[in-house]
């Protein structure tokens, strides 16, 4: 992997873990390079895990009181 977790995107971690697991899949690789595979793969994991939080804590809901005014909420999902 070139970049850093910083510097790589979302969806260009996702698209470098499609190929990785299309490659492994793929069943054309040796051991040593699907161990390989395997471990930039699940470094990939980490980090489309991490840019996932980090957007879900910035994610926020717009919410509308009784008197019309307009307050900001912590994004939840269902009963958290």
């Amino acid at each position: 992997m070139d970049k850093g977790k910083d510097e790589i995107s979302f969806e260009e971690a996702m698209k470098q873990l499609e190929e990785t697991v299309n490659a492994l899949e793929s069943g054309t690789l040796g051991l040593e390079e699907s161990l390989e595979a395997f471990e930039k793969g699940m470094s990939l994991v980490r980090i489309c895990q991490a840019k996932l939080e980090e957007a879900e804590t910035k994610i926020t809901q717009l919410i509308e009181t009784k008197e019309g005014k307009l307050i900001t909420e912590s994004f939840r999902i269902g009963d958290e």
